[in-house]
């Protein structure tokens, strides 16, 4: 019998550093066959020149469960990459009408930005249509175009709505990265699933209020029914940021990142994008070299002096993931995260006095000043809802756009 046919991702490896290339198919081959993959590649711009061997994986990725190659290829110098740069909106805790997300879209457009980072969904809402939770539009009301499920009461976006903004950010060249945060901040979810299926159901799958038990088969499977969905709803989107930040503490290292890994597998051929904070840097080797990094803080901007210090003795720091060839975008948490309680203006003038002065690809970590050797990939400005005072609208698109361009523009410099 023959085996099916597999895709594997190809990868450089020099010493600890590893730089994705791609995903390959390979064709069935009988028991125990083998055969050679033939493709061409450019190496990531921010690979060192040098001689790499050729790493092929398969399955959810593990450091001994790849194939290497015998002879080893080289790589000249790249000039650097144009930065991605984009804006993250938490629609899960705001709701954003649709004009208004397509301005958002514009302003990115208009001033060189690449992609709108949806985090869809938190413990406070789920903020987008979803079958799998069952949030469905039979199950909510519809006043002045707005959907609120008749089970949390909490407006969130049609899977038609959702689609209205990607078609319209796909004609302005803007990619849409929708984000279902999994493991953690699973509370509204798990109040939807309550609803339909039960509390006995829901318990097979959680640990803890707001965490899905990364150990249980069928919350692993739930998650994978997540993130097809998502798929679904955004079918053009090639990037799905997965979350994984604010873990529990009773997830060890290794099973963080495994976690990761098997979703990332889960997810064919997208690219992934995960929060930093559940990487130690103990299991950075673990990490699969696919999985993009959205690098917000090193210790999570803990106030608890014991818990910031424990989180930076073993975190990974973005020069750790950096020197392993992870590729990294910057949300710095100082510099380029809101929380937008009244609008006030001269908070958003002095953001952005700050970030044109100080920042730059580089930075990491407010606390020490370290900066990274080389400059990461990109950046976003990431606007969080959960104390606004108001529902979003053009007031806060006014507020936030002076910083979203100074973003870019000195993302660029």
């Amino acid at each position: 019998m023959r085996k099916p046919a597999l895709d594997a991702w190809l990868y450089l490896a020099a010493g600890s550093g590893k730089y994705t290339l791609g995903r390959v198919a390979v064709r069935s081959l009988a028991p125990g066959a083998s055969t050679t993959v033939r493709s061409t590649r450019t190496a990531p711009s921010r690979a060192p020149a040098g001689k790499y061997s050729v790493l092929a994986c398969t399955g959810a990725y593990t450091a001994t469960g790849c194939r290497s190659s015998i002879a080893t290829v080289p790589t000249a110098r790249a000039p650097r990459a144009r930065p991605e740069t984009g804006l993250m909106l938490d629609v899960a805790r705001a709701y954003y009408p649709v004009p208004l997300l397509e301005q958002y879209v514009d302003l990115l457009a208009d001033h060189g930005g690449r992609f709108l980072h949806l985090h869809l969904t938190d413990d406070q809402n789920v903020g987008v249509e979803s079958d799998v939770l069952g949030q469905t539009l039979a199950d909510a009301d519809l006043h002045d175009g707005v959907w609120t499920s008749r089970v949390t009461g909490r407006p969130f976006l049609s899977v038609a709505q959702a689609r209205t903004v990607a078609d319209h950010a796909n004609q302005r060249g803007i990619a849409i990265v929708p984000e279902v945060d999994t493991p953690g901040h699973m509370a509204a979810a798990f109040a939807l699933l309550e609803a339909r299926h039960g509390a006995q159901w829901v318990d097979r799958i959680r640990a803890g209020e707001s965490e899905l038990d990364t150990t249980a088969p069928a919350a692993a499977a739930l998650a994978a029914s997540l993130y097809a969905e998502v798929e679904q709803t955004f079918p053009s989107s090639t990037a799905v940021h997965i979350g994984g930040d604010e873990w529990g503490g009773d997830v060890s290292a290794n099973g963080r990142v495994a976690w990761m890994n098997a979703v990332a597998a889960d997810l064919g051929d997208r690219e992934v994008w995960a929060w930093n904070d559940g990487i130690d840097r103990a299991a950075i080797a673990r990490l699969d070299p696919r999985i993009r990094v959205t690098y917000w803080s090193f210790d999570g901007d803990t106030e608890d002096p014991a818990e910031r210090r424990e989180r930076r003795q073993r975190r990974a720091k973005a020069s750790d993931l950096y020197a392993a060839g992870s590729d990294l975008l910057n949300y710095d948490s100082y510099y380029l995260y809101e929380v937008p309680t009244d609008l006030d203006e001269a908070d958003s003038a002095y953001t952005v006095a700050d970030l044109r002065a100080n920042w730059s690809l580089r930075s990491w970590d407010g606390d020490s000043g370290a900066r990274l050797a080389g400059p990461m990939s990109g950046a976003a400005v990431a606007v969080w809802g959960e104390d606004l005072a108001a529902p979003p609208s053009g007031a806060l698109l006014r507020w936030t756009a002076p910083h979203v361009i100074a973003m870019i523009e000195t993302a660029n410099r």
